[in-house]
């Protein structure tokens, strides 16, 4: 008994889980699959290559420590020639020159202005901006792609049980027809007639749950979420037009790309940078073999200034072809969307006339196949005839399931081109 109510509690458990499961669900365990962290690590790696670039105007220091050999005395560190003058003439003082030296010592540099550096900089901010934009037009790209699943995927449902519908109303006038063989009414072959249409039905409606199959996988590899049956969608309210959201991300990459071609200009520019080292020196002294410890030190200021360098001409005329190919794609994307957005909204006004033509034929149709059904029945109509009914009413329903589905899948197409959330769309 216990184990019984066990498994009805776990049985419950399980279908208001399915039962909770909607289209928000849905739309919400996207943030959390991999295709959107991927996005997000993706603008952390820019984040990091602005960063990386700021850091080259940073100072760099290090320290070094080192132990040489030479054939011959070599300099400890630079001797002024009046004290070598002095060293010379008296052998007690030992000459910093030695044929095995340890060093150690610290050195820095650090760029006090470098143009195209700064530059950079703003160009890998703009990457930045693309890579955030493009997040939020993946995401919202993967949103419509699961509301245009499970719209087709509620057509399929729909088509599958107009298709039932249709099976029993032929299994039912099959019971009819049997009588009519058996009484001598009707030849033995409008049974096998009504026997090849059950097939036919059967084939359809497998093919159907093959497309379900595909359709509930598709749903589960961008979700994580496995469906048993669609969730409902109803529209909370209509794509909000304005800017072609988009571009967004192109957009981003064209300023960058500007700005890329002006870093490689700005290379002809000089550069500011001061360097400074300090080195400790010890050694045996050649002439006298006196321990010795030197200590020698410098710092500057630079001014490196290009005057002939054919390579930094090359990289400024890709950096231009570079920003002719962004700022090109970027116009041949606003114009293709341009007249797709349009395409959309005059289609999704066309489907919903559609829509209520389709409701409206069903309709027709229903009553239509009643009285086929008592004309057949009374002997009015031949089995074909009949049947043709039959076929009507479910093309007339597969109409109005196609037409609500590709209207899912248009607001779909529209709120990814404006940007729109599709969780602010539907519910």
């Amino acid at each position: 008994m216990k184990k019984t109510l066990t498994t009805i509690g776990v049985t419950l458990l399980l279908s208001s889980t399915l039962y909770a499961t909607n289209i928000t669900t849905l739309l919400n365990a996207l943030e959390k699959r991999p295709e959107n962290r991927l996005d997000m690590l993706a603008i952390q790696k820019s984040a990091l290559g602005e960063q990386a670039i700021g850091d080259k105007l940073l100072p760099s220091a290090n320290l070094h420590l080192g132990y040489e050999i030479y054939n011959s005395p070599n300099g400890m560190m630079p001797v002024p020639p009046n004290e070598l003058i002095g060293m010379v003439k008296n052998q007690e003082i030992g000459q910093p020159f030695s044929k095995q030296i340890m060093r150690e010592g610290a050195s820095f540099t650090w760029p006090i202005f470098i143009k195209s550096i700064f530059t950079l900089k703003e160009k890998a901010r703009f990457l930045n901006l693309a890579a955030r934009e493009k997040q939020k037009l993946s995401l919202i790209q993967r949103e419509a792609v699961v509301v245009g699943s499970v719209a087709q995927l509620r057509y399929l449902e729909a088509l599958k049980t107009a298709l039932r519908a249709k099976k029993r109303s032929i299994l039912q006038t099959m019971v009819s027809t049997k009588m009519k063989v058996k009484e001598g009414r009707a030849p033995q072959s409008a049974l096998f007639v009504l026997n090849s249409h059950i097939n036919e039905l059967e084939i359809s409606l497998n093919n159907i749950d093959q497309n379900i199959n595909l359709l509930t996988s598709k749903i589960e590899t961008l979700t994580g979420v496995h469906l048993t049956h669609s969730v409902p969608l109803r529209l909370k309210r209509n794509v909000q037009r304005g800017e072609i959201f988009a571009l967004k991300p192109l957009s981003a990459r064209v300023e960058a790309s500007k700005k890329g071609m002006k870093a490689a200009d700005e290379a002809y520019l000089p550069s500011v940078v001061t360097k400074g080292s300090y080195s400790f020196s010890q050694g045996d002294a050649y002439n006298n073999g006196n321990r010795l410890h030197e200590g020698f030190g410098s710092a500057g200021i630079y001014l490196n200034m290009p005057i002939f360098d054919h390579s930094i001409s090359t990289a400024s005329e890709e950096a231009k072809v570079a920003y002719l190919q962004e700022k090109t794609e970027y116009e041949k994307t606003r114009h293709a969307l341009t007249v797709q957005a349009s395409q959309l909204a005059r289609e999704i006004g066309l489907l919903r006339r559609s829509i209520t033509l389709a409701k409206r034929s069903v309709s027709n149709q229903q009553k239509l196949l009643k009285i086929a059904k008592v004309s057949f029945a009374n002997g009015n109509i031949t089995e074909e005839e009949y049947l043709r009914y039959e076929d009507a009413l479910a093309n007339a329903r597969a109409n109005l399931y196609s037409f609500q589905a590709k209207q899912w899948q248009d607001i779909a197409q529209l709120a990814v081109i404006y940007g729109n959330d599709m969780k602010r769309i539907v519910k």
